[in-house]
């Protein structure tokens, strides 16, 4: 934590957790190997101060051991300096005591799962702290700043993610103290230094049970502190002069490491580039966090749009359950995203595709035993914070788009490789706790792991044929009724329609029928499914195949069921009139007499269409063969700049739809990173690689596309330093809540063509 002293205000203000409204003009990691090593430089200009920091790992006993340097300086000559704080909480069980001696903050504790360890906090010696004035120093109760002082508190254990609250209450607390003592002692009016109101005494009472404790350093200038924490394990020690060695090291090693996997120099790109390119990367793995609490869970589905009166049991608080993911954007998304996960393991798994496997695996555990994982991870106190009401129940008849599927699939093909030395061995992360296991004996566990994988994939297939089903319509077109069967003889629909939204599509407030109808199929949705089916029946054989994997639960889907579904896909979505992919609604015929025909006769399918990223499925899923002329027209829509094309990407609705730029303004124009990626991959494994009509129009296409986002994206990351949720279809600009390093880092592998 950290705050300004030359505004007294600025304590209501503390830098904690990362906020849309701190307002800093620059955060996130230039480096981060997502083991072992991490830097990033905050410049926080309202509150006058740059900080860098830099953490190192050593292997070891329950954890091992890790050290974190912070260096920076204070931005004008003439302040007040600024207040440095870091805090150590225990949740759980175990026990922790702090002392403060020769400039040096000791922390030594044991819980169970970490057994003993010891920290210590430790200013740079050349540390300038502001001096009091004389006559400040005569009062009663008010000493010299110190370099380093401590503060023990005892807080609920369930509520020491209020650490800033906590901390808050003593700052102000003691500035009133002081401001106190100096008016009773001196009458002074004028306005007090900010570190002498601002600065703690220690105070570190002799009771047990304390479980917060915080450091604080009152600096102006240059300055540095160094925090070690160690285990118990003598061959884990890290000695405080040997940090900077690590450090340089470490780096140099990332930079190898990154021109290896990615080969951005060999493309053609400058140092500028390649900076923007390890920054997004390092920033997505910086935001991979451990998530632990419960979440509000309805027992019940939610009711349909058009069934308001029918009442559900209240939701409830389900066990607590932890959870390994990337957000897509720590201050505004700090959490898991079942929709975004995908596209970030696709980044993650190139660079260490070990910890992707782990994150996968993560979210298979929060899987229920219907199939169903909750699209929104909230878990816990903190985690609901920072969520509406509204939006933190999650309902089990809700699915979402199954991008696990892409990394699960990516990493599968590169383990059936010819060469899976050259396919997988760089994208496994050696370090210092795994030298000893070769290649080959890791890629065995990729394949055991990825065989676990298709048991999982299996059920959620299942689930969203049970609950995501539609309505049963004739091949000529017509409601048909009858009971839904296991196959694509009926289309899909997702659940949790409103008016203006599909939250449960990922394409939020995106055009679609009006009013929501439960007769609706979504075309993305079918899309969607046919993807999985494809998916499963790879892993099915891959899974058979890998005989150390699986004990034989995954059933090997037939060829002639995934053709059912291509076909049925046509047949359902397919507009000749409008030459594209649309979702369809149901209305009453124009003929129908409610008094001589059947009531269930009353209503007749109708296509809904809206050119933009839904009608772009079928071909982002690869799902159109490259002969067909569905894709011809497709393309043409994509190339048209009356309707998709921007000189910054592909924009998300057409500029001939009604709604284009309407309402939110979510997804109804804005250019999305993850949607133009599935296009350029699938255009680059898909159409530009085979022989067809529209091979020469998908590399056009690809060529220039590709050019169109590394350029707006480097523009945009090169003036405002931050990666953007979306960019704008009009000029380019970063919109959206920043940075998000979740799917926006999807640049590297497009700059790299990794697909």
């Amino acid at each position: 934590m950290w705050f300004g002293l030359d505004n007294q205000r600025n304590w209501d203000s503390i830098r904690h957790s990362c906020e849309l409204g701190d307002n800093l003009s620059e955060y996130g990691y230039a480096r981060h190997n997502g083991r072992d090593f991490g830097e990033q430089t905050m410049l926080d200009i309202d509150h006058g101060v740059e900080i860098k920091s830099e953490f190192i790992k050593m292997p070891g006993m329950n954890g091992g051991s890790w050290a974190a340097r912070f260096s920076g300086k204070t931005l004008k000559e003439d302040t007040d300096g600024v207040s440095l704080m870091y805090y150590f909480g225990l949740e759980g069980n175990g026990t922790m005591a702090m002392s403060v001696l020769d400039d040096m903050l000791t922390i030594r504790g044991k819980t169970p799962e970490l057994g003993r360890f010891n920290v210590r906090i430790v200013p740079a010696q050349s540390n300038v702290s502001p001096q009091l004035p004389e006559n400040l120093l005569k009062v009663d109760g008010i000493s010299s700043v110190s370099k380093i002082s401590g503060v023990a508190l005892k807080v609920p254990k369930t509520e020491v993610w209020r650490a800033k609250e906590f901390i808050s209450q003593k700052v102000v607390a003691s500035a009133k103290t002081r401001m106190i003592k100096v008016i009773e002692q001196t009458e002074r009016k004028e306005p007090f230094p900010g570190h002498m109101l601002f600065s703690l005494d220690t105070d570190i009472p002799n009771k047990k049970g304390k479980n917060l404790f915080f450091a604080q350093m009152v600096v102006r200038g240059e300055f540095s502190f160094d925090v070690v924490y160690e285990c118990a394990d003598e061959s884990a020690k890290i000695d405080n002069e040997s940090i900077d060695t690590i450090v340089n090291n470490k780096r140099k090693d990332f930079d190898a490491r990154f021109d290896s996997v990615f080969g951005l120099r060999e493309k053609g790109f400058d140092n500028t580039e390649i900076e923007m390119a390890r920054n997004a990367l390092s920033s997505l793995i910086g935001g991979i966090g451990y998530f632990y609490g419960s979440g509000l869970v309805s027992k019940d589905p939610k009711p349909e749009y058009d069934q308001r009166d029918v009442r559900i049991a209240d939701p409830e608080l389900c066990e607590p359950y932890s959870l390994f993911a990337a957000a897509p954007s720590r201050p505004f998304f700090p959490r898991g995203f079942l929709w975004d996960e995908g596209f970030h393991q696709l980044v993650l798994g190139h660079w260490d595709s070990e910890l992707s496997v782990e994150i996968l695996h993560s979210w298979f555990q929060t899987m229920d035993s219907n199939g169903w994982i909750a699209r929104e991870q909230i878990l816990g106190e903190e985690a609901r914070s920072k969520v509406p009401k509204e939006f933190q129940v999650q309902y089990p008849n809700f699915a979402n788009p199954p991008t696990l599927l892409l990394p699960i699939q990516m990493l599968a093909s590169w383990t059936k490789a010819a060469n899976v030395t050259e396919s997988l061995g760089k994208t496994i992360n050696v370090d210092s706790r795994a030298q000893d296991i070769n290649i080959e004996t890791r890629t065995q566990a990729m394949r055991d792991n990825i065989g676990q994988m298709a048991e999982y994939v299996s059920k959620m297939l299942e689930f969203f044929h049970r609950t995501q089903a539609g309505e049963v319509y004739n091949v000529a077109g017509g409601l048909s009724g009858g009971e839904q069967r296991m196959n694509a003889a009926y289309g899909f629909r997702w659940r949790g329609r409103t008016m203006d939204h599909t939250l449960t599509s990922g394409i939020d407030d995106y055009p679609r029928a009006r009013p929501p109808s439960t007769g609706e199929l979504h075309v993305d949705l079918f899309s969607w499914v046919t993807y999985m089916e494809m998916v499963n029946a790879e892993l099915a054989t891959f899974a058979s195949s890998n005989t150390n994997s699986t004990e034989g639960n995954v059933a090997i889907p037939s060829d002639s069921n995934l053709q059912l579904y291509l076909r049925r896909l046509d047949e359902l979505h397919w507009n000749d009139d409008e030459h594209m992919y649309c979702d369809v609604t149901v209305r009453v015929r124009d003929d129908y007499d409610e008094l001589e025909d059947d009531a269930n006769t009353a209503t007749e399918p109708v296509f809904v269409c809206h050119k933009g990223y839904i009608s772009l499925f079928p071909v982002l899923l690869g799902l159109v063969p490259p002969h067909s002329a569905k894709l011809g027209h497709i393309l043409d829509i994509v190339e048209d700049p009356n309707e998709l094309w921007t000189d910054y990407g592909i924009r998300s609705l057409s500029k001939s739809d009604p709604y284009y730029g309407k309402g939110e303004d979510y997804w109804r124009g804005p250019v999305w990173i993850n949607i133009n990626y599935l296009l350029l991959s699938s255009l680059y494994r898909n159409y530009i690689t085979v022989e067809g009509p529209y091979r020469d129009q998908a590399q056009r296409i690809y060529t220039d596309l590709r050019r169109n986002l590394i350029e707006n994206i480097g523009k945009q990351y090169r003036e405002s330093r931050f990666f953007w949720e979306q960019y704008s279809p009009e000029d380019g600009h970063g919109q959206g809540t920043h940075p998000f390093t979740g799917w926006t880092t999807l640049i590297v592998l497009i700059m790299a063509e990794k697909y």
